[in-house]
């Protein structure tokens, strides 16, 4: 049942690096997985035990790479989601 488990989308930024990387710890630990939030991760998380599983891709959100993308088992793309000023409903 833990496959199914995964944790909502807090991005880097709105809660700190430790916390970020422990939940993702956490999830990996359980089996379970970890999302990134528009904030995405660092690289050099990729290969470890704190790489989120889940990656976000947000218009205008820099940092995707081919390398971010290949290191997701899932990808959530947000599209035109209004919660931004002078954004939404494209």
């Amino acid at each position: 049942i833990v496959k199914r488990f995964a944790t909502g989308a807090m991005s880097f930024g709105s809660i700190s690096r430790e916390a970020h990387a422990t939940l993702a710890r956490a999830m990996n630990r359980i089996g379970g997985k970890s999302n990134t939030g528009e904030g995405g991760e660092e690289p050099d998380r990729f290969a470890t035990p704190e790489r989120s599983a889940i990656k976000q891709v947000a218009s205008g959100r820099f940092g995707v790479t081919a390398e971010y993308l290949v290191n997701a088992d899932d990808i959530q793309i947000k599209i035109a989601q209004g919660a931004k000023p002078g954004e939404g409903g494209q």
